[in-house]
């Protein structure tokens, strides 16, 4: 099995995670993953240093854009709405 084979299994099984957790972070580490494999297959090789920076700098841009889009209205919470209010 190929090296980029192997990411993209694990990319598909962190975005099936993500139905259990509903929280859009396994996702954005699919998606890292999906990153890294798609680098590995256009330049056929494995570089661990490479593909571990790949990983987390597109995982946490991932998971920064989720946030940012899906973000509700209630997440958020105001000053005033605050039960501990004095």
């Amino acid at each position: 099995m190929e090296t980029y084979q192997i990411s993209l299994i694990v990319a598909f099984a962190l975005a099936l995670c993500e139905l259990m957790f509903g929280a859009f972070i396994m996702l954005g580490f699919g998606i890292g993953a999906l990153v890294v494999a798609i680098v590995q297959w256009s330049s056929g090789g494995l570089s661990i240093n490479r593909d571990l920076l790949i990983f987390a700098a597109s995982s946490v841009v991932a998971i920064v854009l989720f946030r940012r889009l899906f973000k509700r209205s209630d997440d958020q919470q105001d000053s005033f709405s605050d039960v501990n209010k004095y």
